[in-house]
């Protein structure tokens, strides 16, 4: 039974349905959805402002094949007053569709069966359909909600989001008290946290000779596998001994890991000894550390490996993400389990998403904040990729009473 007006829920559905026909990858359509987004608040009333983060933040933040030259926007509008600030966040980039749609088109939403089809259905242009939906439900109303409740639709979360919600954060100095990020949890899971990264490159140094005479030379090639042996049986089982206190979504990944040799470095040909090769380490990371350890930590065991290899290393760090931790106790968290207890009838798990958010940038500056939204977590990314509709139906009603119950508590 609705608790809504219908025309809430089919409004979501509208919103979602005309978003996904927008290609928003790397940079493409940005500025058409976000002007999308923009009519269909402004006539509800609601009050919108849009930032065009600078190109050349854009350039310094974004590598050559992230389309740096492709303008950024974020969107913000509000509703109610008071002094406290609840955020729903949002992103309305999207992966490259990929191969193999057999139900519809990747951008040609469709409507079949009780989902709705399209990229980002699921991931997450569902999300901000069911909480924009709540925003101007409550709009409509004689009184507005006596907290403010904020949307910001942001770009580039599939690329780490630095100039997405980081620019949001860092540099428009967004301080909402409560964030809630609309990513397909599932509707019965609440992320609190999530995992952190090292990425980093091993460089093996040798000395570069022609084949006929290996003797001359110093293959780095064969240094580079004594390393990978070294790290395989000595860092790699140390690993396995740390366990977070904290529920993972899947919960045999409570622990940190380190994957090899998912890229490689092997500049040369045949017939040459190889004088440089090396390969990457993935290392991800329990919200009970941080990346200044695990950084200090493996150029630690590098230098040992380099020692018993007989080789000499270099490090390099690609890229690095920190961890994210909400206590499961605070405010938002305990609000958000009743809101969903009260909808769905159980009470949701809490736990650490095992891959990244943009959550991170909100943990950092001490902002109570979790991920929780509509769509099957287990379709993002994947072709053929939907919406429940009853998921995002109901994803309204808990955004809904969250409102209700943060309001009721800052009166």
């Amino acid at each position: 039974m609705s608790k809504l007006p219908q025309w809430v829920y089919d409004l979501a559905e509208e919103i979602l349905m005309e978003s996904i026909k927008f290609p928003t990858v790397l940079g493409e359509a940005y500025k058409d959805i976000i002007t999308y987004y923009a009519e269909v608040l402004k006539k509800y009333g609601m009050h919108v402002t849009i930032h065009r983060v600078p190109d050349e933040y854009v350039k310094e933040k974004l590598r050559p094949e992230m389309n740096p030259d492709k303008p950024r926007y974020i969107l913000l509008a509000r509703i109610g007053s008071g002094d406290k600030v609840l955020q729903f966040n949002g992103h309305y980039d999207v992966v490259f569709p990929g191969e193999g749609w057999s139900i519809t088109e990747p951008f040609k939403p469709l409507k079949k069966d009780g989902k709705i089809y399209g990229r980002g259905s699921t991931d997450m242009k569902g999300g901000i359909a069911a909480f924009l939906a709540s925003m101007i439900y409550y709009a409509q109303q004689d009184k507005e909600p006596d907290i403010i409740v904020e949307a910001a639709i942001v770009p580039d979360e599939e690329i780490g989001g630095a100039t997405g919600t980081g620019y949001l954060i860092n540099e428009l100095g967004s301080r909402p008290d409560w964030v809630i990020i609309a990513e397909p949890s599932g509707l019965d899971n609440i992320w609190h946290g999530h995992k952190g990264s090292v990425w980093a490159m091993v460089k093996v140094k040798g000395k570069q000779a022609h084949g006929s005479v290996p003797m001359l030379g110093v293959n780095a090639f064969e240094k580079m596998v004594y390393v990978a042996k070294y790290l395989i049986e000595n860092y790699l089982p140390s690993l396995e001994k740390k366990k977070s206190k904290y529920l993972y979504d899947i919960e045999i990944a409570n622990h940190p890991t380190a994957t090899l040799g998912g890229k490689l470095l092997s500049p040369g040909s045949i017939n040459i000894v190889p004088g440089l090769s090396g390969f990457s380490i993935d290392r991800r990371l329990i919200v009970e550390e941080n990346t200044s350890e695990v950084i200090n930590e493996l150029e630690q065991v590098i230098r040992k490996a380099s020692s018993t290899a007989g080789a000499k290393i270099e490090l390099e760090i690609v890229e690095k993400m920190e961890p994210a931790i909400t206590d499961p106790d605070s405010e938002i968290i305990r609000v958000l389990v009743e809101a969903v207890k009260k909808n769905i009838g159980k009470e949701p798990r809490k736990t650490i998403c095992v891959g990244g958010l943009d959550l991170r940038y909100y943990t950092n500056k001490g902002i109570q904040a979790a991920s929780y939204g509509p769509g099957e977590p287990n379709m993002a990314h994947k072709v053929d990729e939907y919406i429940p509709i009853e998921s995002l139906h109901k994803a309204i009603d808990i955004y809904v009473d969250v409102i209700d119950l943060l309001a009721k508590r800052s009166r």
